[in-house]
């Protein structure tokens, strides 16, 4: 009987075994079965290196190389800054080499340099080279040991980036790459010889074809190229003919993009249909830019380098554009979904369309093409502004403002330091004109402007409608600025990346608030200053531990009572249209349907769900996961500003407590004039004007209002639509007041018209 059981027992062992081992087979064929990669070299590998005080022999990157008398030591190769193995003393170049055996020559589909360097280099094998930075001239030409680089780059593994990827087709390699033994050589070369850093961390991977395996597993960090062929989004396919992408000047690329009839599949392989020409492009983002998925400016361009105004994806016609990168937002819609808010609320927002990007052959994900803000009868719509504008009306306007950190692109502006205390000021920059083509007499003309307004908010009338801020501002414009900064509690809002634009005096040359810009880190997306809660005024915000604190004035336009009533009333009437919670949804759910199948492309390419990107609060496992958040926590943002907003007095939002027909402005005026009035009560009103012999010109309305804040506009037309005469008018405002005892009220106010 033991006997048996003891038979029995093997038997059992070794038919688990059995299985273990037809498992293990399968699931190796599985891997086996596809195109996968493995890594030849690792920067860790020991590499023999030279230290380029002196030029080192022609041949030192080919095979044959005798490199017994070089050093030998662990890459990477630097300043033992951080990411260094081996330390080398300053210089202006380092080259080093590693050997390594190709097996299956036939069975390489593609190759992979991977590189991690400060600041610039050139790689080659047995000789040939393969890649090259953009900071190293010409590619193909000889580069001087002691050359520096065009510009810098710095190295981001260090800092838990992803190095920069270079991809080349098996053919592509065709007299380099041999079966046996070959050389994989670099050099990196150094900004200055007075740089403080230097770094060069290097892979090299191979793709293989289907069932056979000889080389090393790939880095945690490696990425699978995505296979990428077709989309139902626009395709955008950007070649840089082997220059890296810099972050301080663009430099030529072409560009071409797919973009076939509406429900048509657009096909990499389809000719460019939609725009074939070229672009100048670089980097752009302060933050971002230490995120593996770059953000992009980008202009197109004619053949001789000058701006090619076009339309791009249904846009208006322009030249400047951003390739938007959604990465630390994986909604992938958070800016999609606050511009369309703004726009249907009536404020210019960048227009924006979703696309796929391939730069270089590489697949790079889901992108947004947005509109750069800048001047234009299309985007900000003020008057152009020359050198030569330096008296009068012209001198007034257009000006575009940006309050912001004092990096990133066209950089200049001013500080403010209003005396106040517990305030330390912020940055004013020169948007538009550009730092570079903004003359003495306009820097002038607007920094006493933005001054004035500054005291203005400091002193102690500053909420008086004729003397106060309400006389420099455009309301309405302010308003919505502050309910879009508010919905998202964005918590860069009002104080980075925040705009003001200002027009010609003639042409209401009112401060306006706006456009809004940058919400990757608005609904709930970040983990600091309780950008998660859906609770609180962002306006209200302390940043204690931020150089970047909001605008002063700002705490000062919401403490205002009458600026307050304007936000409730206007919050009331969005929550009726636009921000409903089933205008919302639809909203979201649109987008989601229209990015689609892309989104899976996009994080199979960067597989961000489930990991901790900064400063992510909520972390998804799943794209749906990530959308119903974002759902969630807008719903219930909204409905904490309902019970602030609406739920005051009884659930009424507040109202004037009196009757006023405030000063028209601007006045004297040439285009239009504002005239803004307040009704403590919901009444029948007429609104009329009158020239100065008591004629009827116009009735601006008529019938009942809600009480509040209101703001109608005159274009200086009378109730044939005829423009009419320079002049003197008169506004009354007519309400039945019976709740106040009283059968009538009445006023009036002046406004002059000049031509």
């Amino acid at each position: 009987m033991d006997k048996v059981i003891s038979t029995i027992s093997m038997i059992r062992e070794k038919y688990i075994l059995f299985l273990t081992v037809i498992i293990q087979w399968v699931m190796l064929s599985g891997v086996l079965s596809q195109s996968h990669w493995e890594t030849a070299i690792y920067a860790e590998d020991t590499w023999h290196y030279f230290v380029g005080t002196s030029a080192p022999p022609s041949n030192w990157n080919d095979l044959d190389f005798d490199e017994n008398n070089w050093y030998s030591g662990q890459g990477g190769f630097g300043y033992a800054d951080g990411d260094d193995n081996t330390t080398i003393p300053n210089t202006l170049a380092v080259f080093f080499r590693k050997s390594f055996q190709v097996d299956g020559l036939d069975e390489i589909l593609s190759i992979a340099v991977h590189g991690d360097y400060d600041d610039g280099f050139v790689a080659y094998i047995n000789g040939v080279e393969i890649a090259r930075s953009f900071n190293m001239g010409t590619p193909g030409t000889a580069v001087p040991y002691d050359q520096t680089t065009e510009g810098d780059h710095e190295a981001v593994m260090y800092q838990g980036g992803v190095p920069d990827i270079y991809i080349m087709d098996h053919n592509d390699l065709e007299g380099s790459l041999q079966a046996g033994e070959n050389v994989f050589a670099v050099e990196v070369h150094n900004v200055n010889s007075t740089s403080s850093d230097m770094s060069g961390l290097f892979f090299l991977s191979f793709e293989l074809n289907a069932g056979v395996s000889y080389y090393g597993p790939t880095p945690d960090w490696f990425y699978v190229p995505t296979e990428f062929t077709t989309s139902h989004l626009p395709i955008v396919v950007v070649n840089t003919n082997g220059q890296d992408i810099p972050n301080d000047y663009k430099i030529t690329a072409h560009m071409g993009i797919i973009n076939n009839d509406l429900g048509e599949t657009n096909h990499l392989s389809d000719p460019y249909n939609h725009y074939d020409g070229f672009v100048g492009i670089e980097l752009r983002g302060s933050s971002t830019l230490w995120f593996p998925k770059k953000q992009f400016a980008v202009e197109t361009r004619d053949s001789l380098g000058e701006n090619k105004n076009v339309s791009l994806l249904g846009m208006p016609v322009e030249n400047d554009w951003i390739f938007n990168a959604p990465y630390t937002d994986k909604s992938l819609m958070r800016n999609v979904l606050i511009y369309k808010m703004a726009q249907d609320a009536g404020r210019y927002a960048s227009r924006s369309h979703y696309f796929e990007l391939v730069l270089n052959g590489d697949y790079r994900g889901v992108y947004v093409m947005l509109e750069k803000i800048k001047r234009d009868d299309n985007r900000v719509d003020i008057a152009n502004l020359n050198p030569e504008n330096v008296s009068g009306d012209d001198l007034t306007g257009g000006y575009i403002i940006k309050i912001d950190k004092w990096d990133g692109e066209n950089v200049g502006g001013w500080y403010s330091e209003p005396q106040l205390e517990n305030y330390s000021g912020f940055y004013y920059q020169y948007h538009y004109p550009k730092p570079d083509d903004i003359v003495p007499e306009q820097q002038e003309y607007i920094i006493d402007y933005i001054d004035n307004f500054e005291q203005v908010m400091i002193s102690e009338n500053f909420s008086d409608p004729t003397s106060g801020y309400p006389s420099i501002i455009h309301w309405d414009s302010f308003v919505d600025f502050l309910i879009m900064q508010e919905i998202t509690k964005n918590v860069d809002g009002y104080r980075l990346s925040s705009y003001l634009y200002k027009d010609k005096d003639s042409n209401d040359g009112r401060l306006v608030a706006g456009p809004i810009w940058d919400f990757n880190l608005g609904f709930g997306n970040a983990d600091y200053y309780e950008g998660w809660d859906t609770q609180g005024w962002q306006v209200e915000a302390e940043l204690p531990l931020d150089d970047f604190g909001n605008p002063f004035w700002w705490y000062l336009i919401w403490s205002d009572e009458s600026f307050r009533w304007s936000v409730q009333q206007r919050w009331h009437e969005l929550r009726q249209n636009m921000l409903s919670n089933t205008a919302v949804n639809t909203v979201i759910d649109s987008l989601r349907d229209h990015i689609g199948v892309a989104a899976d492309r996009n994080f199979e390419r960067w597989p961000t769900l489930g990991e901790y990107v900064w400063p992510n609060y909520f972390i998804g496992e799943t794209y749906e996961e990530e959308v119903e958040y974002l759902r969630d926590w807008i719903m219930t943002r909204m409905e904490w500003m309902d019970n602030e907003l609406l739920a005051t007095h009884g659930n009424r939002y507040l109202v004037p407590e009196v009757f006023a027909l405030n000063p028209v402005y601007p006045n004297p005026f040439n285009r239009a004039v504002s005239i803004r009035y307040l009704l403590p009560i919901d009444t029948n009103i007429k609104l009329d004007v009158f020239n100065a012999n008591g004629v009827h010109v116009y009735r601006l309305f008529e019938g009942k209002k809600h009480a509040g804040v209101h703001t109608s506009p005159w274009d200086g037309r009378n109730k044939y639509g005829q423009d009419v005469s320079s002049g003197m008018y008169i506004i009354l405002l007519e309400a039945d007041n019976l709740q106040y005892n009283q059968h009538h009220y009445t006023e009036t106010r002046k406004a002059i018209l000049v031509k």
